[in-house]
């Protein structure tokens, strides 16, 4: 398995899929984005980012 990416990398419009099953998830809001709440600086679970996986393999970014 290799990286895979985190909500860090994760920008808004990009598309991340599962290359296995085809699953696909489009970035509506992005983390670092201070309106969202998320990976506020007092957080501690999101200083380095989730890893977002699936069937056991990280997600890719789609290119089309």
């Amino acid at each position: 398995m290799g990286d895979a990416p985190t909500c860090h990398d994760m920008k808004v419009g990009q598309i991340w899929m599962c290359d296995e099953c085809g699953l696909e998830l489009k970035v509506m809001k992005a983390c670092t984005d201070e309106s969202s709440g998320c990976c506020d600086e007092d957080e501690d679970c999101c200083a380095e980012g989730c890893e977002f996986t699936c069937c056991g393999d990280p997600l890719t970014l789609k290119t089309s």
